[in-house]
């Protein structure tokens, strides 16, 4: 019955983020194309997705419909985020074909009782986040008359309309989905009895301050099946203060039974005490309710109190006596404070023979070492996932993409609104489904519009066939893995409640278990001991596991062996600061995906080397090592994983390029974004395009290395701009022999310009000598002779002093000081004081000398123009001086064999161990001058240091 109705709406949620994406790009001034291409005409976007015409007047800042530029034959419309303050009579009547129409966010307060006159066609109807109200009249009811085909309408979050809306609903007898507000005392009348095939409700409750047992009387003989209470504001209690008398009035333990046929129940935001919410549930024992989303149901933290947050969030079978009597195949109890599950719950009868996922994500029960939900896991037969989280942005599930920097550039996070998860294919067409789709279709588009789209596409997709059965939302499962012995729910003492002598754990799992995710939740419980895993490797056990996730937990060592995941396709333990034995990863013979980024433990890889951890997965597809400081491969790498396809190596120290080409035939993608690359060799380039001609869709990331644009390595900069499998399009930010940041496709703009700049010289000097032998060799002979001598002393005045040591009589200044603009009184009242007037030399000082015009190249001709470079690094220096990196990087470029001993640093003690690595790659110890105080006169010590540093100028 649901799943015609929810494919026909998520269609037409595709098509209205389809128009959105296409508002945005295409010009107005098209006026015709042809079949699936798109329609501009002189206010709206209209084109067609799937043979249906779509008009998108939305975000235009309307103030009356107006519709000379829809076509007459269109069947979506789309008015969204305009100022329609008023709908008049007849405003689509000639839209006779339409469909779907959208009118959100529009500032709607009155609609006129003809409006809808001609859309007897009409399907869905979107009203929401307007400004509608009962007191102002802002619509007759009869206005609903012309909907005589109306399935589908949102007219939630107005200003209190159910008045007016409830006698509309006698002209809406197909209406299947709706969407509306509840008023402060909750109640659905006779008035619904009207809709006969309504089977999907949401009610936002943001006003609601009484729900009583006969609040949803009007539907005890509907079809209704699907249920969502949102957003209760107002519906909260205080532990401190509770009166069972009082609480029945706010919500009365009879409220729902009169929902005789309900299939699946949400209740989100309605803090009124875990315990309260789980008495509310009694009337759909032995009913057809099989999917009940509960999500912050403790109490307001406003009134937290230690001992009624620790009551409150401990289920006990007399809490749960009545949830654990449903026959249901999802639950979800999220964000609620939970801090303990008592057995005997989660493995009552009914939930043995029905459960299939079970989703307790952002509680608290993995802080205090409480594992009993995980003891009972096994004994669920039909199992699937089970979730159990810690309650922090970091539980949220991470894929095993998400190190892929344009995959964070593409794909937005999806709000915690609308990430809820689809449970059952009758409840597709839920509004909270509607919008978790929409977020993802949005991505998708965007995605699409990138200039790397393709790539990534092909790549989303290869992944998502390959893990088919991990779903596509923020709220998925985990199970944990760890055996231990029941202990009481309140017993703390010194011994946590697991084994810590040296031992295997036995650990057995239901046979329909799939995926296994322990997310952020072990927290303090890193004293394991010498402990192996050991899966029972059965035909009804761990064989059947093809996901693993062990992200983000504090456990520091496990060694031993993980046996009995024969098929596991995916296994994660990112983010841990786990010491395994080199043989733990022996027994994953068909393993696909392995994910090792962030290990906490800076060891890791010296302990274990990770062509010893890949040495026994021959099928190994995905290996992703981002953020492990990583600066170096074994050269046999991937010797015997010929079918690797995607190598993750992100923010990592790599400074060249860590794979041997020959060694993996199938790469497609190799991500070294965020590492220490200045360029690549002519050998490495060389493999990297030969490989391309073999692998055509290979994906190269080089984002984030600080690549030198310099004469010596233009074959690699030219490599770059003409190469098509680079991220951006081989435009890269990269630093000049200057040191300026420039990109490199802004430097191939003027590419003759930069062949001018490295070679121009030479070749106008090789010019110029071959003309003047061309033109004067029957005079060289007498020139050699006559002019003998001057032409020697020309050569040693040209030639010799590029060779020899500098002077400080070579320069225009004796010593540039760079400072930052809080450290100026330092420089101008002691380290001024000391050197022009003690040791008599000349200065530049940025606060004085600077002229007008551009001050960076002033800074950069003073550096050039300079004998000495005296850096003064203080943390303001190195925090908060905008050019602090550009100057440093300059001062390190300018050290040459004839001047060897140009720059000097007078550095505060705090900060000596925050110089940068290529300033220490340039220095002498002896040139490195360390001070503790600013503010103080420089000491003799410190004078002589300064002085012995410039001696060359005196």
């Amino acid at each position: 019955m649901f799943v015609g109705e929810s494919s026909f709406f998520l269609k037409i949620v595709f098509w209205m983020m389809y128009i959105t994406m296409h508002a945005a790009i295409i010009p107005s001034n098209f006026t015709t194309m042809s079949s699936n291409q798109s329609v501009v005409f002189r206010c709206c976007s209209v084109f067609t997705v799937n043979e249906t015409l779509v008009a998108n007047c939305s975000n235009l800042n309307w103030t009356f419909v107006d519709l000379q530029c829809v076509p007459v034959t269109t069947e979506v419309l789309l008015l969204d985020r305009n100022n329609l303050t008023t709908l008049t009579n007849g405003s689509f009547q000639t839209l006779t074909s339409l469909r779907q129409l959208s009118i959100q966010s529009s500032n709607v307060h009155r609609i006129e009782i003809d409006t809808f006159l001609g859309l007897s066609l009409l399907q869905t109807l979107n009203l929401e986040n307007n400004k509608l109200s009962d007191i102002g009249n802002s619509f007759n009811p009869q206005t609903f008359r012309h909907f005589t085909n109306l399935r589908q309408l949102f007219i939630g979050n107005n200003q209190d309309i159910s008045k007016s809306l409830r006698k509309a609903f006698i002209y809406l007898h197909n209406l299947s989905l709706l969407s509306m507000d509840s008023s402060a005392t909750l109640h659905l009348g006779s008035e619904f009895s009207h809709l006969t095939q309504l089977n999907n409700l949401t009610l936002n409750c943001s006003i609601v301050t009484s729900i009583t047992n006969e609040s949803f009387v009007g539907l005890w003989s509907s079809k209704l099946a699907i249920l969502n209470l949102i957003s209760f504001n107002k519906l909260k209690y205080d532990p401190d203060d509770f009166d069972k008398e009082t609480s029945q009035k706010q919500f009365s333990d009879d409220a729902f039974q009169n929902l005789n046929s309900l299939e699946v129940l949400r209740i989100i935001n309605c803090r009124i005490g875990n315990k309260n919410m789980a008495r509310k549930i009694k009337h759909f024992i032995n009913s057809s309710l099989h999917i009940l989303y509960l999500e912050a149901t403790h109490y307001k933290r406003g009134f937290y109190t230690p001992n009624s947050t620790l009551e409150d969030g401990v289920i006990f079978k007399s809490t749960a006596k009545y949830l654990s009597q449903l026959t249901l195949t999802h639950v979800s109890w999220i964000d609620s404070n939970i801090f303990a599950i008592e057995p005997g719950v989660i493995s009552s009868p009914q939930w043995r023979h029905n459960l299939r996922f079970a989703d307790f994500s952002k509680n608290l029960m993995g802080w205090l070492g409480w594992r009993s939900p995980l003891l009972e896991a096994s004994r669920l037969e039909k199992l699937e996932e089970l979730t159990i989280t810690a309650p922090s942005p970091e539980s949220e599930v991470s894929y095993f993409y998400e190190g892929l920097d344009f995959y964070k550039r593409n794909v937005q996070p999806i709000g915690t609104t609308q990430t809820m998860k689809t449970y059952d294919s009758k409840d597709n067409n839920s509004r909270n489904n509607a919008l978790f789709i929409n977020a993802t279709v949005s991505q998708m588009l965007s995605a699409k519009k990138s200039n790397d789209s393709e790539k990534i596409k092909s790549l989303k997709n290869e992944v998502a066939s390959a893990l088919e059965s991990i779903p596509l939302s923020p709220i998925t499962s985990y199970a944990e893995l760890d055996s231990i012995s029941e202990q009481s729910l309140f017993e703390l003492s010194d011994n946590p409640p697991y084994p810590v002598d040296s031992g295997t754990w036995t650990v057995r799992m239901s046979h329909s278990l799939r995926i296994i995710k322990i997310m952020y939740l072990l927290h303090g419980d890193n004293n394991l001991g010498n402990q192996s895993v050991q899966f029972i490797q059965t035909p009804r056990e761990a064989a059947n596991v093809t996901h693993f996730y062990f992200v983000g937990n504090s456990v520091t060592r496990g060694t031993g062996r993980m046996m009995g995941l024969t098929n596991l396709q995916l296994f994660d333990i990112s983010k841990n600061s786990l010491t395994v034995a080199p043989y733990f990863f022996d027994d994953f013979p068909s393993l696909r995906y392995l994910i090792l980024q962030s290990m906490m433990n800076e060891d890791f890889f010296q302990r274990v080397s990770i062509d010893r951890i890949i040495q026994n997965m021959p099928e190994l597809r995905y290996l992703d090592l981002t953020d492990n400081k990583l600066n170096f491969l074994p050269p046999n790498l991937f010797s015997r994983n010929s079918h690797i396809t995607h190598v993750i190596l992100a923010k990592n120290r790599f400074s060249s390029f860590p794979i041997t080409m020959n060694l993996v035939p199938n790469l497609k993608t190799l991500d070294l974004s965020g590492n220490a690359i200045i360029y690549l060799t002519e050998e490495e380039t060389s493999s990297l395009t030969k490989h391309s001609e073999n692998v055509p869709d290979l994906y190269i990331v080089l984002a984030g290395n600080n690549i030198a644009c310099v004469c010596s390595q233009i074959k690699f900069l030219l490599w770059l701009n003409i190469s098509t499998f680079l991220d951006n399009k081989g435009a890269y930010s990269c630093t000049s022999q200057d040191g300026q940041l420039i990109l490199t496709n802004v430097l191939w703009q003027d590419d003759l310009g930069f062949y001018r700049q490295c070679y121009g010289y030479n070749y106008f000097m090789i010019s110029i000598v071959l003309l003047l032998v061309m033109s004067f060799t029957f005079l060289m002979a007498y020139l050699v002779h006559r002019f003998r001598t001057a032409i020697e002393a020309y050569l040693v005045r040209i030639f010799i002093k590029a060779v020899r040591p500098m002077k400080s009589s070579d320069y225009k200044t004796h010593v540039f000081i760079g400072y930052a603009d809080e450290d100026v009184g330092f420089v101008r009242h002691i380290l001024l004081s000391y050197l022009e007037e003690d040791l008599k030399v000349s200065t530049f000082v940025h606060h004085r000398d600077l002229g007008p015009g551009y001050t960076d190249q002033q800074m950069f001709e003073s550096m050039s123009d300079s004998w000495r470079i005296l850096l003064v690094i203080t943390q303001r220096f190195l925090n908060n001086y905008d050019l602090s990196d550009i100057i440093m990087k300059y001062a390190s470029h300018s050290m040459s064999p004839a001047n060897e001993k140009r720059l000097v640093l007078l550095v505060q003690e705090t900060q000596l161990y925050n110089i940068p690595g290529y300033l220490y790659d340039v220095l002498e110890d002896s040139r490195i001058i360390v001070f503790s105080d600013l503010s103080a006169h420089l000491d003799y010590v410190k004078r002589q240091a300064i002085k012995q540093c410039l001696r060359d100028t005196q």
